[in-house]
């Protein structure tokens, strides 16, 4: 099933906000999308027409089996671009995802061949993320917000919503904290989440503490 480039671009974000099993509504796709409503909605309404996605009176938005299926696609297809802007062009971590975002509208299927050849060995995108039909989450993993005081731990992925927030990228971009660091989560007097890496201390806002992954060495 062929989806113009606008339907494809919001059946990928919706399937990466749902990754963790998370109810995404309407309001919150179209912050992520960076539309206006009266842009996104016709394309949320092709997609329900094409039952890819179904919709509750709440706005909870839901793939359907075909949605998904499709969407699996397009992950593989969007990661497969960052390995390949990261690995053979060099593309800085912190912009990978912004420029696959970019460049899936107008890569053919040659280009894509050559990218799938480029990166036969990679199992994961630079974020960490399990490209399918390549590799699978670590059954391992938790978010640092659950690791265990005082357990050195390795921080395996950081999930892929995170790479339409182009601020909190930037936090972690600036503090080094990408797949395979080591850090430490520490007692905090204030309930917070407050890792330890290197010699730095950093203090982890909820959602991102949620958002990366790590598993315990």
């Amino acid at each position: 099933m062929q989806l113009a480039e606008p339907d494809a671009t919001c059946l990928l974000t919706l399937a990466v906000l749902a990754e963790h099993d998370q109810p995404v509504f309407t309001t919150q796709l179209l912050r992520y999308l960076r539309g206006e409503p009266e842009q996104t909605l016709p394309i949320l309404q092709r997609l329900l027409t094409r039952q890819l996605i179904t919709a509750d009176r709440q706005g909870e938005l839901v793939l359907t089996t075909n949605g998904y299926a499709l969407a699996r696609q397009l992950i593989v297809r969007h990661r497969l671009l960052e390995r390949f802007l990261f690995d053979v062009l060099g593309v800085p971590w912190i912009f990978v995802h912004r420029e696959a975002i970019r460049l899936a509208p107008v890569v053919s299927s040659l280009f894509l061949e050559r990218v799938v050849v480029q990166t036969r060995h990679a199992l994961v995108c630079p974020h960490g993320n399990p490209i399918p039909g390549r590799s699978e989450l670590v059954p391992s993993e938790i978010p640092v917000s659950n690791a265990p005081l005082g357990q050195r731990c390795r921080l395996t992925r950081v999930a892929e919503w995170v790479g339409y927030e182009p601020h909190l990228l930037q936090r972690l971009w600036s503090h080094e904290l990408l797949p395979e660091r080591s850090l430490v989560r520490v007692l905090d007097p204030f309930q917070r989440c407050v890792i330890a890496v290197d010699q730095r201390v950093l203090v982890l806002g909820p959602r991102i503490a949620d958002a990366l992954f790590v598993v315990i060495e």
